[in-house]
């Protein structure tokens, strides 16, 4: 999905690919949130002595709070990062900003000397998230203190049977390996010794690598800048597709016909394909697929630019909009996690308009230390918009002003400031 974005090596004309290289940021949540007090103390957090009766209740039970680990937090990586031999990755392929997080574990090795493109907007946008993603860690090495070791220490507490299966398996993985993935995450130099070595495209520009292979970056509809790979080699020509949304309301639609006449298509997910047209019948989606290829390019089209999935993605923000509005009238509060920066831009609009035809007034908190930055800046892109969002220039400019005038929205970097 779009938080993990699949990573694949390919060995193409000789040169070995890496396309995307995420962080599994959902393993993170085995970790235990800071303390509300900021007087709290590392050593007053709930411990793991237990008396036999409670260890033995732990056997027959899901994960508590109590369980959650109390230490500054690692990352999980792609598997067997670790073990790469990066001096033999030539050229390096990032889809969207998700697939941006993991690749300053690799930048920061000395051998590292391949090539790497993303769009412009992938890589400012990653870059914000990435930085953003430092602020919030580093609030945790504040309240746990420095750590110099290269192990996470932590794990030694998690061979005994009182650990609940669902924390060993985030932890050390199905067949019990993954436990070299984790890494403590890497510094604001880090993030911007990686960017430099980046070299930013626009979609549909071709860019030659070695004098051999031909790359072009198209459009995937998912997110803002991010793209679907085409590259074009002396032996034939490969498309590789990304995590797609056909037909998007805030991000440059889905490319269909950049995506022609190559030899192979790699696909590694379809976001609306998951929720619409396929099934979970393989036989019936291999069908579905062939009968896709069967027609012509004008039906074709159509069929992959049907907006039944977007609009009920519509359908759903204005749904949670709606029980926001309930809530705020109840005197209650509605916590929203961040996903794509298209969705909280429709989200914003939603809201914005929401509030306004109604005569609640309730403030809007926007907890991250780059989001009014990341939100300014989708305004100066334009081109990297669907074309309805094109031709409402400084659109998002306005909503956002007038809730500041309003006094409806604040910008905070962190949870516990008010």
């Amino acid at each position: 999905g779009f938080q993990y974005p699949p990573c694949h090596m390919l060995n193409l004309s000789g040169f070995r690919i890496l396309i995307d290289c995420p962080l599994d940021l959902s393993a993170i949540t085995i970790f235990a949130p800071l303390p509300y007090d900021v007087g709290f103390e590392a050593s007053e957090y709930p411990s793991d002595a237990q008396n036999p009766i409670q260890k033995k209740q732990k056997l027959a039970r899901q994960m508590t709070p109590d369980d959650l680990v109390c230490a500054e937090p690692w990352y999980k990586t792609v598997k067997a990062l670790h073990l790469w031999e990066v001096s033999l990755i030539d050229l390096v392929l990032i889809s969207n900003p998700m697939g941006l997080l993991g690749l300053p574990f690799l930048t920061q090795n000395p051998r590292f000397c391949a090539k790497i493109y993303m769009t412009e907007a992938t890589a400012r946008i990653g870059q914000l998230m990435m930085e953003d993603l430092v602020s919030m860690h580093m609030e945790f090495r504040r309240f746990h203190g420095p750590q110099d070791s290269r192990f996470p220490v932590w794990t030694k507490n998690l061979d005994g049977e009182q650990v609940p299966p669902l924390l060993k398996k985030v932890v050390f993985g199905e067949s019990g390996d993954d436990l070299g993935g984790w890494m403590r995450l890497y510094s604001l130099d880090d993030v911007k010794s990686c960017m430099k070595k980046v070299q930013a495209v626009k979609f549909a520009e071709e860019v030659c690598y070695n004098g051999t292979l031909i790359i072009k970056a198209l459009s995937s509809g998912l997110d803002i800048g991010a793209c679907n790979w085409f590259i074009n080699g002396p032996n034939g020509s490969l498309n590789y597709v990304s995590d797609s949304i056909f037909l998007s309301h805030h991000a440059k639609s889905f490319d269909f016909h950049g995506l022609k006449g190559a030899d192979v298509m790699i696909y590694s997910d379809f976001s609306c394909l998951q929720t619409g047209e396929m099934t979970e019948n393989p036989v019936q989606d291999n069908n579905y697929i062939s009968t896709i290829s069967d027609k012509n390019d004008e039906d074709l089209a159509a069929s992959l630019l049907d907006n039944e999935e977007s609009l009920e993605e519509v359908e759903k923000l204005a749904f949670v909009c709606s029980c926001a509005i309930e809530s705020a009238d109840a005197g209650g509060s509605t916590l929203i996690t961040i996903t794509r920066i298209g969705i909280v831009l429709q989200l914003l609009e939603l809201m914005s308009n929401s509030i306004e035809s109604s005569s609640l007034k309730v403030p809007i908190f926007v907890v991250s230390s780059v989001a009014e930055e990341l939100l300014a800046y989708t305004n100066t892109i334009p081109e990297w918009l669907c074309e309805q969002r094109q031709e409402k220039e400084n659109h998002h400019l306005a909503i956002l002003n007038s809730l500041k005038t309003r006094r409806s929205i604040y910008f905070l970097p962190f949870t516990h400031q008010t």
